[in-house]
């Protein structure tokens, strides 16, 4: 493994950089959206991904000395992946490919998605790959998470790009690549607006609000509301301190946010 010099780690995290949560109905997947998308490169930058929100760094995705796109799993966490010449590689996961403990996973390794321009010739990241998903597991207490993460490499291997991720928050549960991911611009309801201030969740819109669930990060449902006007209140007294998960709904459509009581 080579050494790593000086690197640019950039001002965003999971639970810093603007970002779009939401559980799905089940409250079982648990995805975010990084909003806008992270660009790296062709600088030497790092970027980290707390991929359960409990405030811990999970992965590190990396343009490693302005060569390549790198990826990290830091502490005992994995990647599905392989080994090859004694170098270790991501897998480039089509949407709806399951990721579970039958997947063959590298942990605490660094994944060479794509290293001066696919030089290491077993990459699946080479030739410029736009949506593909890296299989991701933590470990939590000695119990496995699996999620995703989906990124953009170009062909020179010099730019990546960090779209979004998620994870099941049912310990030893699969998910599939891609799951619980929103088109935001479908599902966004026009006029939307949200604060909290004083244990209160305001949220308002032009039309009428409908409801309101609000997940913990881990997945676990904890309010669930019914509204019916243009400016709605929800009491945040029964939460303990942490980030939460609010989808609201309106005419059909889900607007989720992510707050801090």
């Amino acid at each position: 493994m080579k050494k790593i010099t000086s690197k640019k780690l950039l001002n965003y995290g999971a639970m810093s950089v603007a970002l779009m949560g939401i559980a799905d109905a089940s409250g079982q997947i648990v995805y975010t959206d990084i909003d806008p998308d992270q660009a790296m490169g062709p600088a030497s930058e790092s970027f980290m991904v707390d991929l359960n929100g409990d405030g811990t760094n999970d992965f590190d995705f990396q343009i490693f000395n302005s060569a390549g796109a790198v990826m990290y799993a830091l502490s005992s966490n994995g990647f599905v992946g392989f080994t090859a010449s004694g170098y270790n590689y991501g897998s480039n996961l089509t949407e709806g490919t399951v990721i579970d403990a039958a997947a063959s996973f590298v942990t605490a390794a660094r994944a060479d998605n794509n290293f001066n321009s696919c030089n290491y010739p077993n990459s699946q990241w080479c030739g410029g790959v736009t949506d593909g998903y890296m299989g991701l597991s933590i470990n939590v207490g000695g119990e496995t998470f699996y999620g995703w993460a989906r990124l953009d490499i170009i062909a020179a291997g010099n730019e990546m790009t960090i779209k979004d991720f998620a994870f099941n928050s049912v310990a030893g549960e699969s998910i599939m690549a891609g799951e619980g991911a929103l088109s935001l611009e479908d599902n966004t309801i026009e006029g939307f607006s949200s604060f909290v201030s004083d244990n209160v969740l305001t949220l308002n819109a032009r039309t009428p609000l409908e409801a309101v669930t609000i997940h913990s990060i881990s997945g676990q449902k904890v309010i669930s509301q019914k509204l019916s006007n243009t400016t709605e209140t929800v009491n945040l007294n029964g939460l303990s301190t942490g980030v939460y998960i609010a989808t609201v709904a309106v005419e059909g459509k889900l607007q989720a946010i992510k707050f801090v009581k």
